[in-house]
């Protein structure tokens, strides 16, 4: 259960999926009260965890009912996070955001590509702008689990032999994983972007508004 709370929130489904096969009440128990005060609990949502409890107790489904509220006003939060940032907005400035958008502290073109530089793992950003409004730009900036681009959802895949592989066929955006199709057991959707959550966190409300800016000129 300690793995929850140092996983980054890619591994969350990897981890929820090892307890799927479980029927006892007090691993189900413990379960719901680790992922209570998890930090990864923020890019989960009830509609995923409630198949993973599926195989336990009446009385450990209405302990999860708690855990379903909590998740539920994450949502909330969220949505008030972005509302947040966006009245504090900052004015934004092209050349900077597309100085941010190839920094190394936001990544962004590790895997995203505008016109022939960048990474193909996230989606092409060439003509961002002229589909996605400002505050659909920061909120995929800033929660990337909340919705996924078509053709571009999190998969999980489990080999025959029990591993778990999470987002597009990848562990991550250089190293690329080939799974012949008769080692596959399973494959679902996923619920956690590939993309890491936080950015909000690590780049300065200026930085952020630039790299708005800057993908809402991407036309």
């Amino acid at each position: 259960m300690a793995s929850f709370k140092t996983c980054p929130h890619t591994d969350a489904d990897r981890l929820l999926e090892a307890f799927a096969q479980s029927s006892d009440d007090k691993v189900g128990e413990t379960l719901v009260a680790t992922l209570k005060a998890s930090p990864v609990r923020s890019s989960l949502r009830p509609e995923f965890i409630k198949p993973r409890l599926a195989k336990y107790s009446p009385k450990v489904q209405k302990e999860a009912e708690a855990l379903y509220a909590l998740l539920n006003a994450d949502a909330a939060k969220q949505k008030a996070r972005v509302d947040e940032l966006l009245a504090d907005f900052k004015d934004g400035d092209v050349r900077r955001g597309q100085a941010v958008f190839n920094s190394t502290k936001a990544a962004c073109s590790a895997c995203h590509a505008i016109g022939y530089l960048g990474g193909t793992l996230g989606p092409d950003l060439t003509h961002v702008g002229k589909i996605r409004t400002e505050r659909d730009l920061l909120e995929a900036i800033v929660f990337p689990s909340a919705s996924f681009v078509r053709s571009y959802e999190p998969l999980q895949v489990t080999t025959k032999k029990g591993k778990v592989y999470n987002g597009l066929l990848a562990t991550s955006a250089t190293e690329e994983v080939r799974i012949a199709r008769q080692d596959i057991d399973e494959v679902q959707p996923g619920k956690v972007s590939i993309m890491p959550a936080g950015l909000d966190q690590q780049l300065t409300r200026q930085e952020l508004a630039d790299l708005v800016t800057f993908l809402k000129g991407c036309k």
